[in-house]
């Protein structure tokens, strides 16, 4: 990473005031600081800082160089879970790929319905988790967008890879959370004494929503979050449970992935018992 005019300017002059020679020809003290020696309107100030300039735009330009090869190498790294991804976000609904390049001869992105991707490989397979944004908020693709996905991966995937696809409603979560209040902040229904809604129950509604797709759910980030929340005193999850689909809940054992790639609480399975803390 570049540093700043300041930064290299500063390097330059140190070295400068600590040369023995320089120290013998201006007469200063070696160690003495360049500031107290040079004005800043000095030549030999103004050198420097044209000096420094030149060489930030040197790194500047490295970092440029750098940040275009490493795009242009991962763009060239087939066969890993990133090219997967970037393949799924190309998907365009209602268009055929070219047999002979695998992509399409036209880049129309009011056709790319694919907002969310992310792979897993489990035993020897690629689990391709895709999503879409209905009205901000995460959504399952429509049964013929999926259905025309699948048929797309299985014709620019890899010859010999195997391939699932996955887009699911969200996975349910079901929480139950002591919550010790300010009784100064919040009142017994946990709802905001000035009137901004109701802190706790929010805060868990925007940590699910705000999770990576496909990353972990852990309730000791959400207890976390919720320690700094207005009102809360101390967040105690009594339990935590989440389910797919039509499966059975199963209990949080301190964390995990959704099926689907993202979360979801319903009000019936989110249940906040709110105690008013007394300091004792």
């Amino acid at each position: 990473m570049a540093r700043t005019v300041t930064e290299i300017k500063a390097g330059i002059t140190t070295d400068f005031m600590a040369n023995e020679s320089m120290a013998t020809y201006y007469g200063f003290a070696m160690g003495d600081s360049f500031d107290s020696v040079f004005a800043k309107v000095s030549f030999e100030s103004i050198i420097f800082y044209i000096v420094a300039s030149a060489i930030f735009v040197l790194e500047s330009l490295y970092d440029t160089l750098k940040a275009y090869v490493d795009a242009a190498l991962a763009a060239r790294l087939t066969h890993n879970r990133q090219w997967y991804v970037d393949l799924s976000k190309a998907f365009q609904y209602g268009d055929a790929i070219n047999p002979l390049t695998g992509t399409y001869d036209i880049i129309d992105e009011s056709k790319q319905v694919i907002d969310y991707a992310a792979v897993d490989e489990i035993n020897g397979t690629l689990f391709i988790k895709v999503a879409r944004l209905v009205n901000g908020e995460l959504a399952p693709l429509s049964a013929e967008q999926i259905t025309a996905f699948t048929s797309y991966i299985q014709a620019a995937k890899d010859a010999g890879v195997v391939v699932q696809t996955i887009s699911d409603e969200g996975d349910d979560a079901r929480l139950v959370i002591d919550i010790w209040y300010d009784a100064q902040v919040l009142n017994a229904d946990g709802s905001a004494i000035d009137g901004s809604g109701e802190p706790a129950k929010d805060t868990v509604q925007s940590y699910l929503k705000n999770l990576p797709f496909n990353g972990e759910f852990t309730i000791l980030a959400l207890e976390d979050t919720l320690q700094i929340t207005k009102g809360v005193v101390i967040p105690n999850t009594l339990s935590a449970e989440s389910k797919y689909a039509n499966n059975e809940w199963d209990v949080i054992d301190g964390k995990v992935k959704p099926h689907a790639g993202y979360m979801v609480v319903k009000d019936e399975n989110l249940t906040l018992n709110y105690r008013a803390y007394d300091g004792n």
